[in-house]
């Protein structure tokens, strides 16, 4: 019966434990460890679950003893040989309690992730953020130390010996994060009341987040050392940001460019003259030649997107589109679309490439 998890380790008790022994840190560790005092926190409900099956196993003597013997009999397979991994690990059980080897009881805390919303024109052009959301931070009663103010500090865990982990029974077996200690190789004799000895107290927490200019969609900011406290002296972990920009109406950005389509009446096609046009900086009036054409570009400098380390900023293209009218419902539109067409029949020249194409068809009938 192969295992995932040594048992021992997990409810943090000796091998030769009693039955009472085993009950006894199966009940602290619940009370420590039951998903009610840790809600929205999925390692807590997965580390409740490994302890509800070390008991279930060990709390019983006919479980209990045919998981002994499944350990004695399971370590490092001899009949598949022996690999570059499988030396690696005889050497580190075997010399690994012979040179008292020791893991770093500092504990770094997580990282913490946030998605920030801005606009289109925020990231562009860059901007800051107040940012506030629920997080572990250091515990206000014992200032992060785990430790109720008064009490002893931290101490070595007898179960581990301070290893933070587990030896099994027999030269070959593999060794175990300890459960009393969860891996550190200490344990809070006196811990704090108010977040049990953790250093840490779900709170509000609050952060001032700065985007360059130039942003991109799905870029991450990192705030180092302002994500969850560490545990014995470890360093905090980071808050990671990462920027989700919402979409402009009429603006898009295509590397350090910023592209967008202005509609354009045929009148105001054929007369040409000033629009305004939407930029990040806002409207800008932008002067069209007399006859422009559907599909051309209009070049406005140092409208996009600001280059890295202040170089500069990329240009706005502006493509011409020559919006149709829709007649439905508009009987003042069609007359005057009418009398379009028969100012233009009457005076051909006034569209050049139909009258070429009229020509050249006539010509190959």
């Amino acid at each position: 019966m192969a295992t995932t998890d040594d048992y021992y380790a997990v409810l943090g008790v000796d091998r030769r434990a009693t039955p009472d022994e085993i009950k006894k840190a199966f009940r602290r560790l619940t009370r420590e460890w039951h998903p009610d005092r840790h809600p929205d926190d999925p390692e807590v409900a997965l580390r409740y679950r490994r302890i509800n099956e070390a008991y279930n196993t060990l709390g019983d003597a006919a479980r209990r003893a045919k998981y002994d013997m499944s350990q004695r009999l399971e370590g490092i397979e001899l009949r598949k040989g022996f690999d570059g991994r499988s030396a690696r690990d005889l050497l580190g059980n075997v010399f690994g309690d012979v040179f008292g080897t020791r893991r770093d009881r500092r504990r770094r805390g997580r990282d913490l992730r946030y998605t920030l919303s801005v606009s289109f024109a925020e990231a562009v052009l860059g901007s800051e953020h107040d940012i506030e959301f629920e997080a572990p931070g250091p515990c206000s009663a014992c200032a992060g130390s785990g430790t109720r103010p008064g009490g002893r500090p931290p101490q070595t865990c007898t179960v581990c010996g301070g290893k933070g982990e587990i030896k099994g029974e027999g030269l070959l077996s593999r060794r175990s994060a300890c459960g009393r200690c969860s891996g550190t190789g200490l344990v809070q004799p006196d811990p704090c009341q108010e977040c049990r000895g953790r250093g840490t107290r779900r709170q509000t927490r609050s952060f001032r987040v700065r985007l360059p200019p130039g942003t991109d969609a799905g870029a991450e900011r990192v705030l180092e050392g302002e994500g969850e406290p560490g545990r014995y002296g470890g360093k905090a972990g980071d808050l990671k940001v990462t920027v989700n920009v919402s979409p402009h109406r009429w603006l898009r950005r295509k590397g350090d460019e910023i592209h967008c389509e202005v509609p354009l009446s045929i009148s105001e096609a054929a007369r040409g003259g000033k629009i305004p046009v939407p930029t990040v900086d806002g409207l800008v009036d932008v002067d069209v030649p007399k006859g422009v054409r559907t599909g051309t570009r209009l070049r406005l400098r140092g409208k996009g997107v600001p280059a890295a380390k202040g170089k500069g900023r990329g240009d706005q293209l502006v493509t011409v589109v020559i919006e149709t009218p829709v007649l439905s419902g508009s009987p003042a539109v069609a007359e005057a679309i009418d009398a379009l067409e028969a100012a233009c029949e009457a005076a051909p020249a006034s569209l050049p490439r139909r009258l070429e194409m009229r020509k050249a068809l006539g010509d190959n009938e």
